[in-house]
Formats: C-alpha cells, structure tokens, sequence
C-alpha cells in the first residue's frame, strides 16, 4: 500500500532492567523429518526454539534450555537438555529519512535445535513447551512486576485429527524482525505464515502464556495447563495493542492505529486447517516496541465497507507525521475522477451500489512522496442477526446465522465459541452446535460475510449454567377461602405437581386455591438433560391471629415502636389526625405520640382478617434545675439545691457529703463540672440531668515587698502584688491605701499591712517594716564579710538609704582588677573571682547612686574578706 518501510522494534528496553530480565519474545516450531524406519507409527522430528534479547542486554543467552513433549492424554513427558545451535544478530542500520525520530533497532537471536526420534504417533498428539525466566521489565499492557517469565509453545497433531495429522510441519512465520511502528500512527504489519503442507491458515491474537518457576533459562519445564499474563486496563490477549489494531484473520495481516509509545506482549496463533479440521494451533511470541516516532505516509485501511444504510464514507489518513505536506485524493477511479481533494480529510457520498476504488497521494513530487490505494465497498442493507438457544453445560447449545443482506448473498460464517481449553471451538456453517463442558462465562464471536465483501462481527457474553435458571415465588401463606396466582420465571417447557387444586400444570403462572398447607414443585426442562426444579410452600389458614400488647405509658417526646404478636401477611395501621406514623404499611412502624394516643392496626391473610389497638399513655419527662454555675475561694465549701424531680444522683460522688441528697455539700479543691440526674415517679422512669460548674479561685499569694529602709521627709514607692484589689492600713502617710503602689513620705519607722483580694472577694494579708534614717541619703557597706556558708554576713553588697535609683556597685582587688560588679543593692559578692575563692585581704568598693530629689550620690570604701 506504501513504499515505505514499518519497523517494528521486538525487544529495545532500558539496559539497567535488563540484565535479569532479557527475553523479549521467543518461538517453538518443529519439521517434520518423516516416519521412523523402525516403527511405522511413530515419526522423527526436529524441534527448533527461537529466542530474542537486546544487545545491550548485559545476561547471555543460555548455553542450554529445557524442552518437553507431554503426550496429551497421559502427560508422559519426553524432556531434552538442548544446546545453542547458532546464534543471529539483527539490527537496522539505515533508516527511512521519511521517518521522523526512528529508533535504534539491534537484537540477537539464539536458535535452539533438537532432533526427537521415533516418537509414537498418539491419539491427541503432543504439545511442545519450554519455559524461559524472565521478561523484561516495564511492558506496557501486562503486569511485569517480579519475575515474570514466559511460555512458549507448539503442537504435534494426533491421529484423532486426521491420518495424517502427524505428518506435519509448523507453519514458518515471514515476519521481518527490523520493523518500526510508531505510536499514534497508522501501521501495517504483515504476521502471515506458509505452510509446508498446504494446510489453511487461520490467525488471531491469543494470550502470552507466562512461567512463574524463577528459576534461570535452562530451568525445568512445568506440565500444562500454563496461565495466561494478567493484562492491563484497556488491553487482553485478543486485543493486545488496544481497541485500534486488528488482525486479518484470514492473511495475518495486523492493522490500525499504534497506541502509546512503550513494549508490549503480543502472542498470534495460527491454526492449521486441514480437512476442516483444526489439527494445530502454533504460536509466536514478541515483544514490541512502540516508539515516538512517524511516518510521513499514505496509510489507509485496506479497504471500507458502506453496508449498513449510509451511502457517505470520510476518509482520513492515518499517519500524523509532520514531514506530510500536501494530500490528493482521488475518490473513484472506476468512473469520472473527483476533483483534487487538498487535505487531510475527504468525504463523498456514492449514488449507486458497487466498489470504488479511492487513492491517495501525499507529497507529490517530494523524496518523502506516498501512494495508497483502497477499496469502497458500498453495498447498503446488509443485516447481521444470529439467535443462541439456551441450555445447559454438557448439552449441546444450537447457534444460528440469522442475517440479511440487499446484495449478495450471506456466504461465509466463523463461529468462535470463546472456550480457550479447546481448539476446535469453531465453526464456518451457518447454523450449528457446540456443547460446553462445564458452566461457566463465554465470549462467543461471529464473523459473518457477505458475497459482495461486506463483512461484520457479532459477540455476546454467554453465561453456561449447569441447569438452566428458574425463578419462582417465595413460601407464603393465604387464608383458606383464597386463591393465589403461582409465578415461574424460566425458557423451557414448565411441569407443576401435586395436581391439586392448581389450574394448570404446564403454566408458568397458574392459580391455586389449597385449602390444606400444600408443597407445589416445578420442573423447567430447557431440553433433553438440561433441567432444573424449584418449590414453593404456601400454608393455608383459616384465621388471623393478632394480639397487641397491653396498654403502655411512655416518655412525652420519645418514639416507640409497636410490636404486634401476629401471623398476618400485611397490615394496616391507623393513628389519630397529624400524629407521626413511620408506616402504616409496616409490620412494627414507629410512632411519636404528642399526648395520650389510640392506635389501630388490622392483620390480613388474603381474605381473613383481624383487628386490635393499644392506648398508648404519654408522661412528660422529670425536671432538673441545680441552679446557676458559681465560684468559691479555694478552701471553701458550698451547699447546692437541686429541684425538678424526686430522687437526686450527684456525681462525682467523692467530693460530696451525700450524693443523693437535693442539697449536698462540697468542697472541691479545683474547679469542677457537677452532674446531677433527676428523676420522679409520675411514669416517665428515664432520668434527665443537669450541671453546674463550680470555679474554684487559686489560693491568693499576696506580696507587700521587702522590708526597706528610708530617709525621712524623702517619697518611698511601695508596690503589692497578688491579686487584683488592694486595701493598705494603716492609711496615714499613703497617697492611696486602695492601689498597688501608693506612695509614703515617713518621719519615723513603721509596719504596714496590706490586704489583697479578687475580685469574687477571696483575699490574704502580707506586710513590710520600713526603717527611717533622720539622716540624708547615704550608701553603707560593711567593712568585711565572712563568705564562708554559715549564712551570716555570706555576701558583700550595699545598704542604701533615701535611694531613688541604684547605679552601679564595683569591688577591685589590691592589683585595681574588677572581680565584681552589679547594677542593683539586692546582689552581693560570694567573694569568688573567675570561679576561685579570693583569700584573706583587703578590697576596694565603689558604689553610685541617685536620691530622690535627683542629685547623685558617689561612694567608695574598703572591706576586708575573712574566712
């Protein structure tokens, strides 16, 4: 159809994945050398294995591999220990300029021989199998995760298919192995086979068979039946590249749109036909690459069919290559031409029935010039049909072509029955049969043809039941004086017993009017050995009980459900006007009654009924009331009151001094959430609770200050803390005994007292001497100091007196070094230097300081150190 060559890629992967995984496709065939010269039943044959791998690919073939012949029937295995015969190296060393971004394309072969003599011609053959670990990783549509290896296999027909079914080559493949596709791009791959022996040939794609054993090349081959790869969403054996490729199941040939770049498992299996038998499904297994690449090509399909009613066909051109610049179509070339068509796309609609022959041209003239040419069919009317009759597993199924057609005449039919365990599951008659063993799900497909080319495909999931299905009523009951209408669901011929008081017995729907219990049975026969049965049970009663209970009280706003004591099978209730009823269809509907309320309920069996109602009394629930929530001072107690009900539970119960009294005490040391539930005995016995938080003030620390010392006349600063109210005494010399910080102005010593309070009232007192000097402000040190831990005279540090503010104070050793300072009176020297205590001698201080009227006041001294 096109000049230019489609490469497809079988086994190009990343080189860090391959050295423990490498295979990327592998084939078993056979010749057959002729029969044995010591046995005229048994032949010679010589069996050939085809394996491929990257030449990047740092893990080598195999020296050797395990091939196996298992005779179908007894599993009798013949094994062999097979050795490289030659090895082939295959690449692509020029390719197409008319391909944009081609792939590297260089893989090896190895060919594995093995001559099996004398081998007994058996009844179902042989199959052929050698197991290879492992895949290469990251395939496109199959899980490849783990070791993941693969199965190939072939079959030795046996004499059940034919005389001379043995005598048999496997049909040799003329695939080439150096061709790209690109993803995206319209492909034609050419999988057709010959055969030796004049066989026909049939191809499909099929499932890879995939080998879990882990263990190298040549390690053991397991017996069948082998498991199929599990396949990505979106692909399946049969459909191993996507919904968009197709195989021509008559010529091998793959077609259609390539997906998405990446490696991808593909199996095809021919069947070998002869006699109009399948002697023989053979298999080839590769892996191929789909690579970001295109080609600048004229790609159609290789032909359309108009044959439904449409008389309009739209063509495109199927590659997506950049290099493609101009387009000439010519859409029929059996009468007068069309005009040029410049573009991607053409459409034409054909006025009478017949083939037209449509070509197109891309880049005319150009080095990366195409040709294509494709066949319109346009044969309108045609109408494929079919019917399947159901039965069972084990009896025989019929199938029947049912479809139409204007022109021509339907001429060719290829069932395919979706059994994958077996190889003749097929059919080209137009109406036929086919017997599933087992039950199961099925795809059946049907090819259907017409004699003018028109061509479709049917497939339906067929569900196989062991027996056919049958649906029928559920056991009930009807009162004596009824009847009741009996329904099967089920295809087939029906059969009711016992023939009592039943209208029909071949009915699926037949009326019956028993007036004992009575059992009625069915048998639903689809065909001979298909059947199935199925019974019913209805029970016959004379009357219908019904009791409800007595009448109750309830909680006033809670529902309730009602509880009949009854054989009925439906029932009808009935409650006041505007009350809530759940159901009134319902056997024990709910209801929420606003205040005392009747209900009425009648029981029905068919035609018997039966009648009762309950008085259902309402009780509004008990109050609770434990007042509002409070706060107490940490130490104190309080007495609650709880009111609303009769019966009082507090909780927590250990911080009370009787949980079950209406006014308790407590005295809890941290704030707490008090419970209390409350209940009475008016009817309603379901408690109702209250809580009230008791916040428990944190003992209060009051701080008045450090004793102090002052010059009188001068202002003293005092400053409390604690809490959040302040109350000083005695009041006199204070600028404010209600503050924090009020302000003194002394003539003699004295001791205040201040009490400090929260604002829900709890309070404690503190206090402070303050000494007054008649004299003016001054800095005191003492002249030594004892730093020896006893707790007397441990520090030096200064006195001040009729200080406002404190500058600095230094001490200096007899060499003028600073071992200490500080910028407050508080702290004082522990008579260490750099960590080391200073021995017995002298040091000088120096200390600054400003009083109350703002004049600085400077002193300096000396001190001597004792221990």
């Amino acid at each position: 159809m096109f000049k230019h060559a489609i490469i497809f890629v079988f086994l190009l992967c990343a080189t860090a994945m391959v050295e423990a995984r490498h295979i990327t496709g592998g084939e078993l065939s056979y010749v057959y050398l002729g029969r044995s010269s010591s046995n005229p039943n048994a032949g010679n044959y010589r069996v050939k294995l085809r394996l491929y791998r990257d030449c990047f690919s740092e893990r080598p073939f195999s020296e050797t591999v395990n091939i196996v012949l298992y005779e179908k029937i007894t599993m009798a295995a013949q094994s062999f220990t097979v050795p490289i015969f030659r090895r082939e190296d295959v690449s692509l060393k020029s390719p197409d300029p008319c391909i944009g971004n081609p792939p590297a394309i260089c893989y090896e072969v190895a060919i594995y021989e093995v001559d099996v003599s004398n081998l007994p011609f058996a009844p179902e053959g042989y199959i052929v199998a050698q197991q290879s670990c492992c895949r290469i990783q990251d395939i496109s549509n199959i899980y490849s995760l783990g070791s993941v290896g693969a199965t190939y296999t072939t079959n030795i027909p046996g004499t059940n298919t034919g005389v001379t079914a043995p005598e048999n080559d496997t049909p040799v493949f003329t695939t080439s192995d150096t061709v790209i596709a690109c993803s995206d791009n319209y492909f034609k791959f050419d999988f057709g086979a010959v055969d030796n022996n004049n066989d026909k040939l049939e191809y499909e794609f099929a499932d890879a068979l995939v080998s879990n054993n882990g263990g190298g090349m040549n390690s053991s081959t397991s017996p069948p039946p082998y498991s199929p790869a599990s396949y990505l969403l979106g692909f399946s054996g049969t459909s191993p590249l996507g919904n968009k490729v197709r195989i021509d199941r008559n010529t091998g040939v793959i077609t259609g749109i390539a997906p998405a770049g990446g490696i991808y498992v593909i199996t095809v299996a021919v069947s070998e036909i002869r006699g109009g038998k399948v002697i023989n499904v053979h298999r080839k297994d590769l892996h191929l690459k789909i690579a970001e690449c295109s080609v600048a090509a004229a790609a159609l399909e290789p032909s359309y069919t108009l044959c439904k009613d449409e008389m309009v066909i739209t063509l495109t051109n199927n590659s997506t290559s950049d290099k493609i610049k101009t387009y000439e179509w010519d859409m029929d070339t059996l009468g007068k031409s069309d005009p040029v068509v410049p573009t991607k796309t053409a459409s034409f609609r054909y006025a009478k029935p017949g083939d037209y022959v449509v070509r197109l041209i891309t880049n005319k003239n150009d080095i990366c010039t195409d040709t294509a040419y494709t066949t319109i069919k346009v044969y309108p009317g045609f109408k494929p049909a079919w019917s399947i009759e159901q039965t069972c597993a084990t009896v025989p199924y019929a199938f029947k072509d049912l479809s139409t057609t204007v022109y021509g005449t339907v001429d060719s039919w290829q069932w395919n029955f979706g059994n994958m365990s077996d190889l003749a599951d097929v059919s080209t008659a137009p109406s036929t049969t086919y017997t599933y063993p087992s039950d199961g799900i099925y795809f059946v497909s049907l090819i259907v043809g017409t004699s003018v080319g028109c061509v479709d495909t049917l497939r339906q999931q067929l569900t196989v039941r062991a027996k056919p299905e049958l649906f029928l009523n559920r056991d009930t009951v009807i009162c004596d004086v009824d009847t009741l209408q009996l329904r099967a669901i089920g295809t087939g011929s029906l059969s009711w017993s016992p023939n009592y008081n039943i209208s029909s017995l071949t009915d699926a729907n037949p009326l019956v009017s028993p007036d004992r219990p009575t059992r009625y049975s069915i048998t639903l026969t689809q065909s001979p050995g298909c059947t199935n049965t199925a019974s019913v049970f209805v029970d016959v009663k004379s009357l219908v009980t019904l009791n409800l209970a007595a009448d109750t009280t309830i909680c006033l706003g809670d529902s309730v459900q009602l509880h009949p004591d009854s054989d009925g099978v439906s029932y009808k209730w009935t409650a006041p006007p505007g009350q809530y009823l759940s159901d009134a269809n319902q056997k024990f509907p709910w209801i929420k009654p606003a205040s005392d309320m009747r209900y009425a309920v009648v029981a029905t069996i068919g035609k018997c009924t039966a009648a009762d109602e309950i008085l259902v009394k309402t009780v509004p629930y008990p109050r609770a009331n434990a007042g509002s929530d409070t706060a107490i001072c940490y130490g104190d107690a309080i007495r609650f009151q709880v009111s609303g009900g009769t019966a009082y539970a507090w909780k927590p119960a250990g911080l009370l001094n009787n949980a079950t009294l209406a006014n308790p005490i407590a005295k809890p040391l941290t704030t707490t959430d008090f419970v209390v539930s409350s209940t009475d005995f008016k009817g309603c016995p379901k408690p109702v609770w209250d809580t009230v938080r008791v916040t428990v003030i944190p003992p209060v620390r009051p701080f008045a200050g450090n004793d102090t010392v002052v010059v009188a006349g001068q202002p003293l600063q005092l400053n409390a803390t604690g809490a959040a109210v302040y109350s000083w005494s005695p009041a006199s010399f204070l600028s404010n005994p209600a503050i924090a910080n009020p302000i003194a102005i002394l003539s003699d010593d004295i001791v205040y007292r201040v009490k400090v309070a929260t604002l829900e009232g709890c309070f404690a007192i503190d206090s402070l001497k303050v000494k007054v000097y008649k004299t003016a402000p001054d800095i005191f040190v003492p002249t030594l100091f004892t730093p020896n831990g006893d707790g007397l005279n441990d520090l030096l540090k200064p006195m001040p007196v009729g200080i406002a503010k404190f500058v600095y104070f230094r001490v200096y050793n007899r060499y003028g070094q600073l071992v200490f300072q500080a910028d407050n009176f508080t702290s004082g020297w522990n008579g260490k230097f750099k960590g080391r205590e200073q021995g017995n001698e002298s040091f000088v201080w120096h200390a600054l300081a400003v009083d109350y009227l703002g004049n600085e006041l400077y002193k300096k001294g000396q001190t001597t150190l004792i221990r």
